[in-house]
């Protein structure tokens, strides 16, 4: 599955490539950006909760701002403990999601833009109990997501970013789903 979105993203940039290949130098860009932000995700164990945790990584975009691909990795880490029941958990997920961006920019300082394509996650789980540690890695998994998100022109090529993505993990059910909110900055190169 995630084969067929990386070589449908290809397919479309060299699209895209070759009707504006004309001007697409001067309209093409590339966007690096650090990415810092928190998830809600579903825990298991003990009992099925929710929890909040830190995420950070990187984003890269390329393409014309109308329409990019875009390319992201999220690493996050939680634990927690349960001293009634002699437990304490951690979970260490890695998240790579390769898409598609659209945006449209207004006075050239702004860029409102929607995000959607796949993400691949695997996660490990860790439960220590009365010293004994196991740990259990999950499969990878894929699954569509989409956002929305803005952008500000803070100079030439740096600007400052923020954004809302889930992850659907069992549509059409939404209480199963991840929602990530994240901030940073895109250095981008013309």
């Amino acid at each position: 599955m995630l084969k067929d979105y990386v070589r449908l993203i290809g397919v479309l940039s060299l699209l895209l490539w070759a009707i504006f290949q004309r001007s697409a130098r001067a309209i093409t860009s590339v966007g690096i950006e650090p990415v810092i932000g928190y998830e809600r995700v579903q825990l298991l164990a003990p009992t099925p909760h929710t929890k909040d945790r830190l995420v950070y990584g990187a984003r890269a975009t390329y393409g014309f701002s109308f329409l990019s691909i875009e390319a992201e990795y999220l690493h996050s880490n939680s634990s927690e403990s349960f001293p009634l029941e002699g437990l304490s958990t951690k979970d260490t997920a890695e998240k790579i999601k390769a898409g598609l961006r659209s945006g449209i920019d207004l006075l050239g300082l702004l860029n409102f833009y929607g995000r959607l394509g796949c993400q691949a996650s695997r996660n490990r789980h860790e439960e220590t109990e009365a010293g004994v540690t196991v740990s259990t890695y999950e499969p990878i998994r894929y699954h569509p997501y989409a956002g929305a998100g803005l952008r500000v022109r803070l100079g030439r090529n740096l600007r400052a970013t923020g954004d809302v993505t889930t992850v659907f993990h069992d549509f059409p059910n939404m209480n199963q789903n991840e929602y990530q909110a994240t901030a940073g900055f895109v250095v981008q190169f013309p």
